[in-house]
């Protein structure tokens, strides 16, 4: 197998080169992966540990009120609202912790693909509905046995995230097919596809889809950043700048050559 680790060296030529693509186009869809909590210094969320109904909020209340509920919104998403001032851009965030939603980009051109913990759920799914928690939040904090019961079959809620079988997807249905419309509506356009930290976890969700789009549109340029899982697929390698880089050190430097 040809090695191919020169193509992600990140060095001043290829933040020039990423600057440049970036400066030529109006449009920039972004994807938002694991590697970007973890940037920003957040605990990534143990979405796979299996916890007792009786413990779950007990457990994952720490976790939203950490993250979500928090006002304080960490630099590298901050950063990034400001590389995507005075452009014509689109989200896709993988994760659950609402920091993009804080950062300043416009919240209507957010798609949040699994979920926020913001949000709760029937944990049987039963009328596909989801309600703000903001309401049960706050008694958690005047009581912490409370537990919240769907008001449909009074099964216990659960965060509105996904982690298999029975998330109600209703809330994000629009953005999704927001999200579909901007990448269509782009096909003339030179377009670049920002990859920020985006793994193996669920690949069908950003990575694949991403690769699939480079693929497929004939003005499209992948920018994918990533400290684990830098390289594209061989097929699109002369579209794409590839960075094996924290996304923490790379944003500002890109910033400055924007400026």
């Amino acid at each position: 197998m040809q090695d191919r680790t020169h193509e992600v060296v990140w060095d001043e030529k290829k933040i020039e080169a990423i600057a440049d693509v970036i400066k030529n186009s109006n449009r920039i869809l972004v994807g938002l992966g694991g590697g970007m909590p973890m940037a920003a210094g957040l605990e990534v969320l143990p979405l796979d540990k299996k916890v007792p109904q009786e413990k779950y909020w007990a457990h994952w209340y720490p976790y939203i009120k950490a993250q979500r509920l928090n006002k304080t919104v960490p630099e590298v998403y901050t950063q990034l609202a400001q590389l995507l001032e005075g452009k014509d851009y689109f989200i896709i965030d993988s994760n659950p912790d609402g920091m993009i939603q804080k950062s300043g980009v416009e919240l209507g051109r957010i798609y949040k693909a699994q979920g926020d913990m913001a949000r709760m759920q029937c944990s049987k799914n039963c009328k596909d509905q989801t309600w703000i928690g903001k309401s049960h939040f706050e008694q958690m904090e005047q009581d912490s046995s409370y537990e919240p019961r769907c008001p449909h079959c009074g099964a216990p809620m659960i965060m509105n995230v996904y982690v298999g079988k029975g998330f109600c997807e209703e809330p994000y249905q629009e953005k999704n097919s927001a999200y579909f419309r901007f990448i269509n509506s782009s096909i003339k356009e030179p377009l670049v596809i920002l990859e920020l930290g985006v793994g193996y976890t669920m690949p069908e969700l950003i990575r694949f889809p991403f690769e699939q789009i480079v693929m497929n549109h004939p003005n499209a340029t992948l920018v994918r950043i990533n400290t684990m899982h830098p390289l594209c697929v061989e097929e699109n390698k002369h579209k794409a700048i590839c960075a094996e880089v924290d996304i923490k050190e790379a944003l500002p430097r890109i910033l400055e050559k924007l400026r």
